[in-house]
């Protein structure tokens, strides 16, 4: 029942979101800087028709797919480090302080500079705001990890590897998740950033280029698709966190 009852109030708010738009576009009567739902509908419909907007999503989908998958792995381990190892944490802590404070968008002109306009470009971006997230979350993990099983462990004779395995990882496995998930948000904010100043294709270059010929409805449906795509990500991730915590530590 509460399901639903949040499915209800998901759908009513939407629904007066849409009204408000309307009505704000109809006071307003200036379609090239407020379109109306009813005319980025139909730019919706034209770039459906011609395949631009399914491109465009596949495209960008492809390039956080790579990122945060580099930039997840490399912040689980980087966290693991961080958490275990108390001289690399310490040593490091500043560095990381300062890489944790710089935004994406700041990146982009040196990447492009170093790496060109390729998708090696888009791909640094976003695994660096993932690893970023990442690290932060399991480095939490990794240095709560209980001492009492990793004494006992140690008196059971399992090997720094063993220790690893069976005690430190199943620890740090919540608190990386939960940095997964909120990465997932975070992948498509350096998605925009590498997009709207470094790229020919994607979903921040259809703004982009929308912005540049003062196509507001087509600029809208960018980041409609945008972050619809982004919020089901973010749901299906969820759900594969809920059956991963469920499978593994027997959690309902």
């Amino acid at each position: 029942m509460s399901g639903f009852r949040m499915m209800f109030l998901s759908a009513l708010s939407l629904a007066g979101f849409v009204v408000l738009w309307a009505i704000v576009a109809a006071s307003i009567a200036r379609p090239e800087l407020v379109p109306s739902p009813l005319r980025v509908l139909g730019a919706l419909r034209g770039m459906l028709s011609s395949g631009e907007i399914i491109k465009a999503t596949v495209t960008s989908l492809g390039r956080v797919f790579v990122g945060y998958l580099l930039g997840g792995m490399a912040g689980v381990v980087t966290g693991i480090i961080l958490g275990r190892i108390t001289i690399i944490r310490e040593s490091f802590s500043m560095i990381f302080d300062i890489a944790k404070g710089i935004p994406p968008i700041a990146l982009v002109p040196i990447v492009i500079m170093w790496f060109g306009i390729g998708e090696m470009s888009k791909w640094l971006v976003i695994a660096y705001v993932v690893w970023v997230v990442v690290t932060i979350s399991t480095l939490v993990g990794a240095r709560e990890v209980p001492v009492i099983r990793l004494r006992t462990a140690e008196i059971i004779g399992l090997g720094p590897f063993e220790r690893l395995y069976r005690v430190v990882l199943p620890s740090v496995v919540p608190y990386a998740l939960i940095g997964l998930r909120n990465a997932v948000g975070f992948a498509f904010v350096a998605l925009v950033s590498a997009e709207l100043i470094g790229a020919n294709s994607g979903l921040g270059q259809v703004i982009m280029d929308s912005r540049f010929a003062l196509q507001t409805d087509r600029m809208v449906v960018g980041i409609l698709v945008l972050g619809g795509v982004g919020a089901l990500c973010q749901i299906l991730f969820e759900l594969l966190e809920r059956l991963v915590l469920a499978r593994r530590f027997h959690v309902c």
